[in-house]
């Protein structure tokens, strides 16, 4: 059919025409004639081209309030409720031009993780140091925060699109996605930076603005032990911090403004219970339960409930609105006897509440908050109050060993919402024997949903949502040695960023310049690879590692990895990956951060 005939077809057959091409094809429509280039600037072409080629897709995509019956509230409501969704993209409401920028960038980034390099033919499985990178970061922004601090931790808050005058005096304007990024430094005391990074999506920053410094908040006498953000699951409250002083701990609840402020909620004690433990006397004959706490740590936000946790055994879901309160807690190894768990993420699953440990995981039902009295949230409680349906014991658990991190994940956006979805775990078990092989590897894991859920006759007793023990169903091989960062992030997609460490077989027990001889060995490819970029990075040197998991991303039933970039300093000391966009961000121990988009 020529154009000149296609012209002729009324303009809602064309759009439905359109609905079939992909996105690069869809561009290469609007270049013909005018008439085409309108047709194509139409909300309803992008919208198709979304939801067919990136929602129903299964590739990375920021969360969008796309069937979930709530649109995005901003404001004064975002302290007070109605901010279940805040941060969160409305499809229908949102711009043409921002929604064709975020398809075509999201379909540019899926077509660099399907890109299937070759690999050698004697390759067993596919390593972080032979394959080809394909997702080199196309660009990467770093500051310092301070030149003589560590940071400790750094996230990723959320982003959001702003009109931006750049050029000499505003000659040049447009619209850019400004990303809030949080940092925390602790030196004497702790110090919480929120910063504003202004990027284009579509990579063209000729003149990237600096990030600019937002709000800071550092308690005085105060050291952070923990955080938790709210950008992974609704929530009202975007930042929850545990703070430990001298003489008490606490947990304080933020609002994170779109203007990067640190809004307060509230301040809850971070040991919401202390049981008083039975003397042994004859008059002590009840169960002295739940056990004296252990400072918690906040581990997830979703709607207005925390979840936190201690290193033990405990977790206490608390809605800081109604002050309803349950407790989560598993037996001990031995009667007495409770040995260091920690505390590695906390989700909340279909009808349950999944708890991950470094030696355990446990799934727990679905708990009914009860409010208490308020001299018992601070105090010691009646032991009869929370001795029968205050406190909940596991219904399943499963042990890996000792993992030294674990990252588990809900599978993609699903039609059946009254069914539970498939959790996925990516796990990397830690040794502590340095006689061990250098070879090491991470394992992905599926607790699969228990499709007999919801079947039961009533005088059945209801049934675990998810069948344990978990299945492996994918490994990637990598290599052992020490890491100042140990997470690992798995993204829903099936994509995952985490930081390897150097090889410890490509050098002896000294120093490499110890062996003068050697070194121009080295040089010429035994102790270093090329990079696509042409740097030489020493394998000795830790690397920032992607994976792409079988999934939408990655039709094969072979994991395949990419080494993003190396460094030789080996000073990561924390780092955040957002999927959805294809970006990582990344403290060392001098102070700096670093944004890396792929």
């Amino acid at each position: 059919m020529s154009f000149a005939k296609l012209l002729d077809v009324p303009e809602d057959v064309i759009v439905y025409l359109l609905s079939f091409l992909f996105v690069p094809d869809i561009l290469s429509f609007r270049q013909t004639c005018q008439s085409l280039n309108q047709i194509t600037n139409l909300p309803v072409v992008w919208i198709c081209a979304w939801e067919s080629q990136i929602f129903q897709a299964g590739y990375p995509f920021p969360e969008t309030t796309f069937d979930k019956g709530s649109v995005r509230k901003e404001g004064a409501n975002s302290v007070h409720g109605g901010a279940y969704y805040r941060g969160w993209l409305n499809i229908a409401d949102m711009p043409r031009e921002e929604l064709e920028q975020r398809t075509r960038h999201a379909f540019q980034l899926a077509k660099k993780w399907l890109y299937n390099p070759p690999i050698h033919r004697n390759s067993l499985y596919y390593s972080a140091d032979q394959n080809p990178v394909s997702a080199w970061p196309s660009r990467s922004i770093d500051w310092t925060v301070s030149p003589s601090t560590s940071i400790v931790d750094v996230r990723f808050v959320r982003s959001f699109r702003r009109f931006f005058c750049l050029g000499a005096e505003g000659s040049e304007q447009r619209w850019m996605e400004s990303v809030l990024v949080l940092s925390v430094s602790k030196g004497i005391w702790s110090v919480i930076t929120i910063w504003e990074i202004s990027l284009s999506l579509d990579g063209k920053d000729h003149n990237p603005t600096r990030p600019r410094k937002c709000s800071e908040w550092s308690p005085k006498g105060g050291i952070f032990t923990g955080l938790c953000l709210g950008n992974d699951v609704p929530s009202e409250a975007d930042l929850a911090v545990s703070v430990a002083f001298e003489d008490h701990h606490e947990i304080d609840l933020f609002v994170i403004s779109d203007t990067g402020e640190l809004l307060p909620i509230c301040t809850i004690p971070a040991v919401p219970l202390q049981s008083q433990v039975a003397s042994g006397s004859k008059e002590d004959t009840y169960d002295a339960r739940p056990r004296a706490m252990r400072p918690m740590k906040p581990m997830t936000l979703f709607g207005t409930v925390l979840a936190m946790s201690d290193d033990t055994a405990c977790t206490v879901l608390y809605d800081w609105k109604t002050g309803g309160l349950a407790v989560l807690e598993h037996e001990e190894d031995q009667a007495g006897i409770w040995k260091q768990d920690q505390i590695i993420q906390v989700v909340f699953a279909y009808r349950s509440i999944l708890v991950v440990r470094a030696r355990s995981i446990h799934l727990f039902p679905e708990p009914e908050l009860r409010s208490i009295s308020a001299s018992s949230f601070v105090q010691a409680p009646d032991p009869h109050q929370f001795a029968t349906s205050g406190v909940y014991s596991p219904i399943a658990k499963h042990s890996f060993g000792w993992v030294d991190g674990v990252s588990v994940v809900p599978t993609l956006h699903s039609r059946e919402i009254s069914q539970p979805k498939t959790l996925k775990l990516l796990v990397r078990l830690q040794s502590d024997d340095p006689w061990t092989s250098n070879e090491h590897s991470l394992d992905l894991y599926e607790l699969l949903a228990d499709p007999a859920v919801g079947l039961e006759d009533d005088n059945d007793a209801p049934r675990p949502p998810y069948l344990f023990p978990p299945i492996r169903t994918s490994q990637v091989i990598s290599t052992r040695g020490p890491l100042r960062c140990t997470s690992l992030v798995l993204g829903k997609a099936g994509t995952a960023i985490w930081v390897k460490p150097g090889d410890r077989a490509s050098h002896g027990l000294l120093p490499l310049d110890s062996y003068p001889n050697l070194i121009d060995i080295a040089q010429l490819g035994v102790d270093s690879i090329l990079t696509s970029s042409g740097h030489v990075d020493r394998k000795d040197s830790e690397s920032l590692v992607a994976a792409v998991f079988p999934g939408p991303l990655n039709p094969s039933n072979k994991v395949r990895t990419q080494k993003i970039c190396a460094n030789d300093l080996k000073n990561w000391t924390a780092f955040d990956y957002d999927e959805a966009v294809g970006r990582v961000v990344l403290g060392d121990a001098s102070g700096t951060v670093h944004i890396l988009q792929l």
